[in-house]
């Protein structure tokens, strides 16, 4: 969460002061309510984010590079917003310092199932207290970013059991983590056609979330990252995790080269179509990018490597949603 936090909360300073930018003046009610009402949008965006790539990780366990056992939430604090900020983060989600609040628990993930919700307040885990941190008026993710990599490392060793405050009433949370793909994905708020990993997380634009209509053409994007994770276009030596099972019968070129883009747009098909996303509407998400972006018309390259034009890249997937079609009706897996 650290790079996407930092950015909301800028992006949340600088809309509370359009009025000084030569906008039309707001009356105090359209003020107050401008940071509140971003804040919303962008957890929405958040809990639709973190809905899709859970289902993707989950499905494809066994074929990425690491999977470890994960509850599947996604956590912030107080503490990382600044001083403007942090007032309406702590009354939203009942946020202290830097304890982690729930900000999403995916359907069907062992955070969701255990009964965690967004505005829950984690305490302690195992017994053992979390760090609450101390006072600071500017925003800091150093403690909330402990306090992660602590529960993080206790879930990937199995179940774990939480005090949790949620409307200042404290309560007992029993959880079993379950193996999932070690790559965790965080919105950026940027405002720029933009998605990719780094080999340790995912990326995702709250530009290019905005960009998809439905969940299907979410997952295209979502699953295009993932699918270079898995064919370790990018990898880290630090990402803990054992291999799926079977992701040695993935016969895709690993490792980077001329075809990582147009592969990760094959293999991220058959990520989504694992996860129970249809391939078909997936691919729509090709259109609508050409429609609101027209670089995207285009042929581009850029750090991340060379990409066909949207349209052509759709015409490439063709015989790739009639091979997983062919495999389906087959009752073949899905493993290209």
């Amino acid at each position: 969460m650290r790079r996407r936090t930092r950015l909301l909360a800028a992006a949340l300073i600088f809309g509370s002061g359009l009025a000084a930018c030569g906008h039309p003046a707001m009356n105090s009610g359209d003020v107050a309510d401008a940071p509140q009402a971003r804040l919303e949008a962008l957890t929405a965006a958040d809990a639709r984010v973190a809905a899709v790539a859970w289902k993707l990780a989950r499905a494809n366990a066994d074929l990425c590079p690491k999977s470890r056992l994960r509850v599947g939430w996604t956590l912030q604090s107080a503490s990382q917003y600044g001083s403007e900020l942090r007032p309406l983060a702590e009354a939203r989600y009942g946020l202290d310092g830097d304890l982690p609040g729930v900000l999403a628990a995916p359907p069907g993930s062992p955070a969701a199932e255990a009964g965690l919700a967004p505005g829950d307040l984690i305490l302690s885990v195992d017994g053992k207290a979390l760090s609450r941190g101390g006072a600071s008026s500017s925003g800091s993710y150093e403690g909330l970013e402990a306090n992660i990599a602590h529960l993080d490392a206790l879930a990937a060793r199995g179940p774990i059991w939480l005090q949790v405050r949620r409307h200042g009433v404290e309560r007992r949370i029993d959880l079993a983590p379950t193996l999932a793909c070690a790559y965790p994905t965080q919105i950026e708020v940027t405002g720029t056609f933009r998605s990719h990993t780094d080999g340790r997380h995912i990326f995702i634009s709250d530009r290019m979330v905005e960009v998809a209509d439905d969940d299907d053409q979410l997952a295209f994007v979502l699953a295009h990252e993932l699918a270079h994770a898995v064919l370790e276009h990018r990898s880290q030596p630090d990402v803990t995790g054992s291999p799926g099972q079977t992701n040695q019968r993935i016969t895709l070129n690993r490792g980077l080269s001329l075809r990582a883009e147009p592969d990760a747009d094959h293999l991220g098909l058959f990520l989504l179509a694992r996860a129970g996303f249809d391939p078909y509407r997936a691919v729509d998400f090709l259109t609508r990018y050409a429609e609101v972006n027209p670089a995207a018309r285009y042929p581009q390259a850029n750090a991340g490597g060379i990409y066909e034009s949207a349209p052509a890249r759709r015409r490439t997937l063709e015989p790739v949603l009639a091979d997983i079609a062919a495999r389906k009706a087959a009752g073949q897996a899905l493993i290209p």
